[in-house]
């Protein structure tokens, strides 16, 4: 699976937010959990991921405040948890039973930094404004509004700060529902 991914910066954000303000595309809630867990941790997706190489290329090492939205059922949280220990990593999601099932990964895996968060469809809702990092991969295309999703993320991180977009690029598995693909130009 290939991956396009775009580094922003918090004040960026805003940029990002005008750009795609009037985008549209569904929202994570069209199917059960169930449904979405089976899919997201196939074994052949999980090996497309590059997951070691999303921890390196973020610089995601011990001590930085990770915030996973769309965290789905903890693929990406519970490595990142490991590499960035002691630190949090907030594993965002609008469906209790994907926090659920991360928070019994995470008890199984003997891993404690993990804290999960019941987010909304227009804010992630994190705790704190403490985030180093804002990680949305492969999941902003399902949020409806994807400017004022941004505009309230940018508000959790830290001066410094970065937000991390992993999309699929344009001709990929979205191309043909527009309002599902996420353009370079509008994360700018």
């Amino acid at each position: 699976m290939m991956y396009r991914k775009w580094f922003v910066s918090a004040a960026g954000a805003m940029a990002i937010a005008a750009a795609v303000a009037g985008v549209s595309a569904r929202q994570l809630g069209s199917r059960p959990v169930d449904d979405w867990t089976a899919r997201l941790e196939r074994a052949d997706r999980v090996a497309g991921l590059k997951i070691d190489y999303i921890i390196a290329s973020l610089g995601l090492t011990p001590g930085v405040v990770v915030a996973d939205i769309g965290a789905g059922p903890g693929v990406l949280t519970l490595p990142i948890a490991k590499a960035v220990a002691p630190a949090k990593v907030y594993a965002v999601e609008i469906e209790q039973g994907f926090l659920d099932r991360i928070n019994g990964k995470a008890r199984e895996a003997g891993v404690t930094n993990v804290v999960t968060v019941l987010g909304a469809f227009g804010d992630p809702q994190l705790p704190a404004r403490d985030a180093d990092v804002v990680l949305f991969h492969d999941v902003l295309h399902h949020i409806k509004d994807r400017a004022g999703y941004l505009k309230a993320t940018a508000r959790y991180v830290k001066p410094g700060g970065r937000i991390a977009i992993v999309e699929l690029p344009p001709d990929g598995s979205h191309k043909d529902e527009p309002a599902l693909v996420v353009t370079k130009d509008q994360v700018k």
